[in-house]
């Protein structure tokens, strides 16, 4: 069908079309815009002919009689609807033409012309692809702004540490070669200093140390907790609470091969571009020299390298036996059994228990302060053997003699994987440190399995760290800097576009979100009466999204602030004597994360004080549960395959 309209002053013709399974009567003409020919092809709701496969079944005098029927009841409004069409089709080549927008014409010119263009819906698709223009210009003009505004090689320029003289000390060298013995020394003669380390726990036993073992007037600052000492001029501290306002005298920032972790590595990236010391000591692995050597000429800073070797022997040593449970009767007083996982870390201390054992138990659950009390009960004697999770491979010293790998494969978040050769060694090297100083430390795997691929990564060479991509993470500054540009205060959306559009220059600085804080900010921006100072906050917050008790109050806190509301100690369990070890674990977290937020947001969190009063009795908790001889796992295994072990797959 292709009727002519009975007049000579149009082109206009009315054919059937397809579109979407139904046929329909369309009414087309070409007309000329701007100069160029379009053809406008398309139909209104009401000129369907119905579902294509009835219309086929139709014959053909029934389908002349529907056409002619159709076109004497429609024509006048399909011809109305093509011509306002068209009105909008030039008015909007002519925006786009005014506004320096570029549709895609190849595109739009097939689409009108192909007889599936709704008529009737023209203009509002026309006016909403000028829209989505205009916000992909106002997207580009804001990027290359952000990328004007926002680079990366300037990061250094933003801290106070860059308008004074600094030297770097790198001392590197493997576990228990005196790295942090050395620093440690340095601090007590600095007249001002501070130690940055990756855990609560390392900050703790700095500090106790300092204060202990070297006669240094410390205090302790961490996200969850400050110990301030009157007169105190060292502090000890985890990374992320660097103060780079505070011009000291010397910065010890341990484990620096962190530089390169995918999670973390920003915080030493931080440290060691922002620590306002006069000396900066850089502890770690020597894996780790080629990103020192780049930092330090990035810098302009002089570096000193200082190299290590262990003050003892350390081994690999025997399978202990041909299964696991005929290893498990060969573990001896010294030992350290290493398991991943908190569950096979409680089934192990269940099953060496049941052979009469004494066993203390460390893993990454445990609060700093179980972690010290479980480590004391095996130096001091009171458990013969420890089973641990690589929660022991950073801090620490242990009176171990053998470590003992039950497992040489982790779950890494999305399967299990073999332990990087750097992980593995660094947990064996925890063998021979203080308390053996006679004795070699000695690696070990439980059966011949485990042991072959222990013998083979204890040989194996860290790779180096690579010397550039450290990563930078949007602090407050550059977010407000980012909202003022966007007009934009989406926590989300600024997180993005500091990632999509920060100058990244040469590459040798790179901008890091985690996913879980992207994830948390996409939530948070629902919230609409939180500000963004408040909604980077509680993306940052210490609580495992994992954890769904964990996951849940943190929504409950971030609900509560968005009405306005204190945020008060009620998520406490009726007794600490009575609650379960996971629900104790549980409450101390908790309430460590309370105590992190009463210190950013003290008009939110409110009972701040309380929480500090409140963490005692749910620390002995936990630390009971362990000391007991009671089952605190949940069991399980078959019959030669206890539950804690994992098989390696042949």
């Amino acid at each position: 069908m292709n009727t002519p309209l009975n007049s000579p002053a149009t082109d206009l013709r009315f054919s059937r079309v397809l579109s979407s399974n139904r046929v329909w009567l369309a009414a087309g003409r070409r007309v000329s815009i701007a100069g160029e020919s379009f053809r406008i092809l398309g139909y209104i709701p009401e000129s369907c002919f119905g579902q294509q496969a009835h219309w086929r079944r139709r014959t053909s005098e029934a389908r002349d009689a529907a056409e002619q029927a159709m076109l004497k009841a429609c024509a006048g409004e399909l011809e109305q609807a093509l011509e306002a069409a068209i009105v909008e089709i030039e008015a909007y080549l002519k925006a786009c033409q005014a506004e320096g927008l570029q549709p895609n014409l190849r595109k739009l010119r097939e689409d009108w012309a192909s007889g599936e263009l709704d008529l009737t819906r023209v203009g509002k698709a026309l006016r909403q692809s000028i829209a989505d223009m205009q916000a992909r210009q106002r997207h580009q003009d804001l990027a290359e702004q952000i990328g004007r505004s926002v680079r990366l090689s300037d990061y250094p320029d933003s801290f106070p540490a860059r308008r004074r003289p600094r030297r770097l000390i790198a001392v590197l060298g493997p576990t228990n070669s005196g790295k942090t013995h050395d620093a440690f020394e340095r601090l007590a003669t600095a007249a001002s200093g501070i130690y940055l380390g990756p855990l609560r726990l390392l900050a703790l036993e700095a500090f106790t140390r300092l204060n202990d073992e070297f006669g240094v007037s410390a205090s302790l600052i961490t996200g969850e907790e400050r110990r301030i000492v009157e007169g105190s001029r060292v502090t000890a501290s985890t990374i992320e609470m660097l103060d780079p306002e505070r011009e000291i005298d010397v910065a010890v920032i341990d484990e620096i091969q962190m530089l390169s972790d995918p999670d973390r590595g920003w915080a030493w990236t931080q440290a060691v571009v922002g620590a306002n010391a006069r000396e900066v000591w850089l502890l770690g692995a020597p894996s780790a020299e080629p990103a020192i050597q780049a930092l330090a000429a990035r810098l302009g800073l002089p570096l000193e390298v200082r190299h290590k070797t262990r003050k003892h022997p350390l081994v690999v040593g025997h399978a202990l036996a041909n299964n696991p449970a005929g290893a498990l009767r060969k573990a001896r007083p010294g030992d350290a059994f290493i398991v991943f996982s908190r569950r096979d870390a409680l089934n192990l201390r269940d099953d060496l228990l049941a052979l009469g054992k004494s066993v203390a138990c460390i893993y990454g659950a445990l609060s700093p302060e179980v972690r010290e009390r479980e480590a004391r009960r095996f130096a001091g004697g009171d458990a013969d053997i420890l089973v641990a999770t690589d929660a022991i491979g950073m801090g620490l010293n242990l009176p171990i003699q053998r470590v003992v790998f039950t497992a040489v494969h982790k779950y890494d978040g999305v399967r299990r994987a073999e332990l990087p050769p750097a992980l593995l060694q660094q947990i064996g090297g925890r063998a021979g440190r203080f308390g053996h100083r006679d004795e070699e430390g000695v690696v070990a795997g439980l059966t011949p399995a485990e042991h072959g691929v222990v013998t083979a990564l204890m040989k194996a060479p860290q790779p180096a760290l690579a010397p550039a991509g450290f990563q930078i993470t949007p602090g407050s500054a550059y977010l407000e800097q980012i909202a003022d540009m966007a007009g934009d205060h989406r926590l989300e959306a600024l997180l993005s576009l500091f990632l999509l559009h920060a100058d990244c220059g040469d590459g040798f600085f790179t901008p890091f979100v985690p996913d879980e804080q992207l994830a948390r900010a996409a939530q948070l921006d629902r919230m609409r009466r939180l500000t963004l100072h408040q909604k980077h906050i509680f993306s940052m917050a210490p609580m495992a999204s994992q954890n769904e008790t964990i996951d849940g109050v943190w929504r409950d806190w971030a609900y509560t602030a968005n009405q306005g509301k204190p945020i008060q100690l009620n998520f406490l369990p009726p007794s600490a004597r009575k609650a379960s070890l996971e629900e104790a674990e549980t409450t101390v977290r908790l309430l460590a994360a309370y105590r992190w937020f009463g210190y950013r947001l003290p008009e939110l969190f409110v009972d701040h004080t309380l929480a500090d009063d409140s963490l005692a009795p749910w620390i002995s908790a936990v630390d009971g549960h362990l000391r007991s001889r009671y089952r605190q796992g949940v069991g399980g295994g078959r019959k030669g395959v206890p539950s804690w072990y994992w098989p390696q797959k042949r």
